[in-house]
């Protein structure tokens, strides 16, 4: 009797635990700590993992920093085989598919891809994610590809909108289709149709050019940033984006759509010679001990911070940075090489230390002169900064150079220049920190039928290569993806950038040929893709450097 009273309150047990988890929507456990623990600050049904909460909060009652999410249900496996497991969190995530560990990445990261590949059976299975949020960005997304779709998931749609249900979803092998007037089947038709390939794939570390060639409109998404953009009626174009990405599993996603006469949509990559940026790691401390508050790629070392902090989560005293990176030689010989900080700052190349000014200072040149041959080098640089103002530049040219002339000359369009033009009363007026005046708008989803758009003419005087510089006033941009367009020489090139990482600070968005005609600018528009007027987009000083 004991024994079957023991047996049936296990039961019991089992299926209270049974009941807290679901088979058609996830079971999201919301607590206000980083470390699940307690009882959750509230519980609700999220329909999919998918995310990207910026640096707010998922709920008036739970703190935008230092929270935890446990999502659960029962997901039913139909196809026997290789199941892919896909995550985009910042920051911390683990994921468990019955009961088993199979993505352990509990650490403060930027947004960050995690996969696992399994090979499931055809029955219902337990999955469990757990997700926490340190501070600033805030995102969480889980992504399953199913055995079906081994290569390219293709979602076909009998409308050019990418609306409603799929007619039918098929696994293809590559974007590489000539539909022609035919239409890609399943009785669609072969006018105003449209298409979605997304799928998991392994890169390693590099920069890659990707191209898509499309009639009609396209765009490109990779971890979920758009890098191409042309959603538009056009004959056969091609374009094209560069990308950095770390080794490992990236989610790639294609859209397109046809509107009329012959239909073709191609999508390739290929491996890009990689660009000498320097590796930024900043901490907030004074001593570059622990792990890095803030990491991210800097084009060049020449930062004047003034009294204001590097980046979201550091102090604007107290802290330091290491920038390391491999820099190409081109010919032997004498090089020199000059560093002004304030404060403190060592530089060394192949281990050898060549500057060594570790000690409070009002920005102060120092140079040395170093034998190198020609080949890649590893260059580090670590700075400090105790208080008062922040700088610190770096400068490495062949010979003997001038410490005066570190920085080159170069043509500035501030937000008073005539350059520049507002193509929309709705750009807001707003003072930056120095007191000077930048423009701020809230984020659109999609394109509008008004036209949002800032955009700097340069008027430059002689044709040649410019990189272009944007600053991004502190405390103001909260958008993760601004979409910049440079148009120069007849064609188009497009970036994005995080403004909501830098505070009055010059960012590099890449360096371009100029024909030197009037038709050539920069826009930048305020549609982001992101959850419609949830962020902040600011335009403010173009700075074009001859090179």
């Amino acid at each position: 009797m004991k024994r079957t009273i023991l047996i049936i309150l296990c039961l019991l047990a089992l299926a209270r635990g049974a009941a807290a988890q679901t088979t058609s929507v996830w079971r999201g456990e919301y607590f206000a700590n980083r470390h699940l623990q307690g009882t959750p600050a509230f519980t609700r049904d999220d329909p999919a993992i998918d995310f990207d909460w910026h640096n707010g909060s998922p709920a008036p009652n739970l703190p935008a920093d230092d929270f935890s999410v446990r999502w659960t249900r029962w997901l039913f496996i139909d196809t026997p085989g290789n199941w892919t497991f896909t995550t985009l969190t910042d920051d911390g995530v683990r994921l468990f598919v019955d009961d088993r560990l199979v993505i352990d990445a509990w650490q403060d990261q930027p947004l960050t891809v995690q996969s696992a590949t399994l090979n499931l059976s055809p029955s219902f299975h337990l999955v469990r994610m757990e997700y926490y949020e340190r501070n600033a960005n805030a995102e969480a997304h889980l992504l399953i590809t199913s055995a079906l779709y081994p290569d390219w998931r293709g979602e076909y749609y009998n409308n050019p909108n990418l609306a409603g249900t799929p007619a039918f979803v098929r696994n293809d092998s590559a974007i590489r289709f000539n539909f022609g007037t035919a239409g890609p089947g399943g009785n669609i038709p072969g006018t105003d149709f449209s298409a979605r390939w997304t799928r998991s794939q392994f890169f390693n570390a590099g920069r890659y050019r990707f191209t898509t060639t499309t009639d009609d409109g396209v765009r490109l998404w990779i971890d979920g940033q758009v890098f191409i953009d042309q959603w538009k009626d056009q004959t056969l174009k091609s374009w094209t984006a560069e990308v950095t990405l770390s080794e490992g599993m990236h989610w790639l996603q294609m859209d397109y759509y046809q509107r009329g006469g012959n239909a073709q949509a191609t999508l390739t990559w290929t491996p890009v010679q990689a660009t000498e940026v320097w590796r930024g790691e900043y901490f907030s401390n004074p001593s570059l001990e622990g792990t890095p508050t803030l990491t991210r790629d800097d084009a060049d070392l020449d930062f004047d911070w003034g009294t204001t902090a590097p980046g979201r989560g550091i102090k604007n005293s107290d802290w330091s940075a290491r920038w390391t990176s491999q820099r190409t030689t081109s010919a032997p010989g004498y090089y020199t090489v000059i560093g002004i900080g304030d404060d403190g700052f060592r530089v060394w190349v192949d281990n050898t230390l060549l500057i060594d000014e570790w000690h409070d200072q009002p920005p102060t040149p120092h140079a040395a002169l170093v034998y190198l041959n020609a080949g890649p080098h590893d260059w580090r640089v670590e700075y400090y900064q105790h208080s008062g103002t922040a700088s610190m530049r770096v400068s490495i040219g062949r010979g003997v150079v001038d410490p005066e002339q570190v920085s080159p000359s170069a043509i500035v369009i501030d937000s008073q220049h005539p350059g520049f033009i507002k193509r929309n009363p709705a750009w807001q007026a707003s003072t930056t920190s120095a007191g000077k005046i930048a423009y701020t708008i809230q984020n659109r989803a999609v394109a509008q039928s008004d036209n949002n758009e800032v955009r700097w003419y340069p008027a430059l005087t002689q044709p040649g290569e410019y990189e272009i510089w944007a600053y991004i006033p502190g405390n103001l941009a909260t958008t993760h993806r601004a979409q910049y367009t440079i148009v120069h020489a007849g064609t188009y090139d497009t970036r994005t950038l995080n403004q909501s990482l830098y505070l009055d600070e010059w960012v590099s968005l890449g360096t371009y040929y100029f024909a030197a005609t009037s038709d050539e600018f920069v826009l930048l528009s305020n549609v982001t893709y992101e959850p419609d007027q949830s962020t902040i987009i600011v335009a403010d000083a173009l700075k074009f450097s001859a090179r």
